[in-house]
């Protein structure tokens, strides 16, 4: 369930877009999705952040790192957020919103940890409250350095000139990339839970409603413009293939699903809601199969996440590790909606 809040003007990209990037940071979170359903449950994440933003030109013109944006500044500040992550929940939730201008009430009923769109909205939040705590001390200092005081010691000259004269951080514009893996969230997927979102500084035009009002005095807010989900390494033994050998003997076949679309909806909400029971049940049903082409265990996947789960739209991945020799995996990709198999008559298998 969502409710409308504002509406939103988001700011075009920037000519110049550098960015700063945190690859691989290891993440023990105090509570996220556990495999056996227990609440509250340590497990491990790998999280990669990528914070973009107009421009790095200053800090390059002055070679000065004053003018640049800290990564070990972020990277302490997020391992601090994450860690307390009961008590940045609900300050990411109270903030971030959808490319709609709506807040999802079920992500605020979630309990800690569960809902991994919270947990990359406090990575969100902390990497473009960083940014913005930048941009207005590089502000504070380019004035210092251009009031007459500073202008009669020399201190405008040379170098803080060079740096002056150039583009500081614009705090207008800001993007946060963040990628979560949580290898330990799905018994029966080898390569676990991934999920991404793209989220940008969004500029409201007007409130709609009484809680609309705390963000007007904000100014703006954090929206979520993408996300994505996916679910690697669903590890199957059924029998598939037409070569004689393959009808004898059941094969490994290795299966991935993945969901995108806009930030923040409710497509979001129906894979959080079902991705753990979900890939219980195409694993288990995808083993009692006997296809002849890896098309038909694909469609009759899709079938299962989209008609009997609910999920709008999914790609899957079928791939045969046995197939060939010499190579690794070989397969098939499809991706499928609940709007093509409403028109299309598949047989259910």
């Amino acid at each position: 369930m969502a409710d409308k809040l504002l509406d939103l003007h988001i700011p075009s990209r920037p000519a110049v877009l550098d960015s700063v990037r945190l690859g691989s940071i290891e993440l023990p979170l105090p509570a996220a999705p556990d495999p056996w359903h227990r609440p509250e449950k340590k497990q491990p994440c790998t999280a990669t952040l990528k914070l973009s933003y107009s421009s790095a030109v200053a800090a390059a013109a002055a070679d000065d790192v004053s003018l640049s944006l800290d990564y070990g500044k972020l990277f302490r500040r997020l391992e601090s957020d994450v860690r307390n992550m009961a008590l940045q929940q609900q300050h990411a939730l109270q903030r971030i919103i959808s490319v709609e201008g709506t807040r999802r009430e079920d992500m605020r009923a979630s309990a800690l940890g569960e809902d991994p769109r919270v947990t990359a909205a406090i990575v969100a939040n902390c990497g473009l409250g960083l940014l913005d705590e930048t941009a207005a001390g590089v502000r504070r200092m380019a004035h210092t350095h251009q009031s007459p005081r500073s202008s009669f010691s020399g201190a405008s000259t040379g170098a803080g000139a060079a740096w002056v004269n150039s583009a500081p951080i614009a705090a207008d514009y800001g993007q946060c990339e963040v990628e979560l893996h949580l290898p330990k969230a799905l018994l029966r997927a080898d390569g676990g839970l991934l999920y991404r979102c793209v989220t940008v500084w969004g500029y409201h035009q007007r409130a709609r409603s009484a809680e609309a009002e705390a963000i007007d005095s904000a100014v703006r807010c954090p929206v979520v413009l993408e996300e994505e989900f996916r679910i690697d390494g669903i590890r199957c033994y059924c029998i598939l293939g037409v070569n004689s050998h393959e009808r004898v003997e059941k094969q490994a076949v290795v299966i991935s699903l993945e969901f995108k679309g806009p930030g923040q909806l409710a497509w979001g909400s129906t894979v959080v809601d079902t991705y753990q029971t979900m890939t219980r049940a195409v694993a288990e049903k995808v083993e009692e199969t006997s296809f002849q082409t890896v098309e038909a265990l694909a469609t009759f996947v899709a079938r299962i996440v989209t008609v009997d789960f609910g999920n709008e739209r999914v790609t899957v991945l079928v791939e045969k590790p046995s197939a060939l020799a010499f190579v690794q995996r070989s397969g098939v990709e499809i991706t499928r909606s609940q709007e093509f198999f409403k028109n299309h008559d598949v047989p259910r298998r």
